[in-house]
């Protein structure tokens, strides 16, 4: 299946008024997210919103439509939030931390997208090359060079690629992908705005931190 092939199936063919767009790809992307490709009924997620039994299937055609298009919605924000937090004209370690600091904030304010990708990442398949393809393998192609050049510099320290993926996914989407936990051991105060935003600050503090030469 080509990239080009999903986007027309991701595409809606036509708007409901008692269901916005985002509404309905937000609603999509947690139902997927929370019971995984297979576990979504149409048809619930059809009740939940509130609209017809079909509706649906007349704007996207398919489920697998439906997830393309909610991906899509989810996905892009993410890397658009990274780009415009990124200021190329900064110093690398400054830019190295907005980019994390970027990237958990996104990920606590979306934390569908992380359940998500774990998801599809157990099954394998052309969902989840569509993911790689089409968003993660393009921001680490942007994000790459700038710590490669920062290692020529002398500047941090040379970490095998998935080290500083994992560090930065894991430790930056896992408190608010598993919220049930989160709100088990650390309390519903671990997921208010002022805590996310110290916690937003302090993973990129980290993540720079270990990496810098001193």
């Amino acid at each position: 299946m080509t990239e080009g092939v999903r986007r027309q199936r991701g595409r809606p063919r036509g708007d409901d008024p008692a269901a916005p767009a985002d509404n309905v790809l937000a609603a999509a992307l947690h139902a997927f997210g929370v019971h995984g490709y297979q576990g979504v009924s149409v048809r619930e997620l059809n009740k939940e919103l509130g609209v017809s039994h079909n509706a649906l299937h007349q704007r996207f055609g398919s489920k697998e439509a439906v997830w393309y298009a909610a991906v899509d919605w989810g996905f892009g924000g993410l890397v658009s939030a990274l780009l415009a937090a990124d200021d190329p004209s900064a110093d690398g370690l400054a830019r190295l931390r907005s980019f994390v600091r970027a990237f958990v904030l996104y990920q606590a304010r979306n934390p569908d997208l992380q359940r998500v990708i774990n998801g599809e990442a157990g099954a394998g398949g052309a969902r989840l090359e569509h993911l790689l393809s089409k968003f993660v393998r393009p921001v680490l192609e942007w994000f790459e060079p700038l710590v490669t050049q920062l290692v020529v510099d002398g500047r941090v320290r040379a970490v095998p690629p998935e080290l500083l993926y994992t560090m930065i996914t894991a430790g930056g989407g896992t408190l608010f992908s598993n919220v049930a936990a989160t709100r088990y051991l650390f309390g519903e105060e671990a997921l208010g705005e002022a805590a996310v935003a110290r916690y937003a600050e302090e993973v990129a503090d980290f993540v720079v931190g270990g990496l810098t030469v001193t």
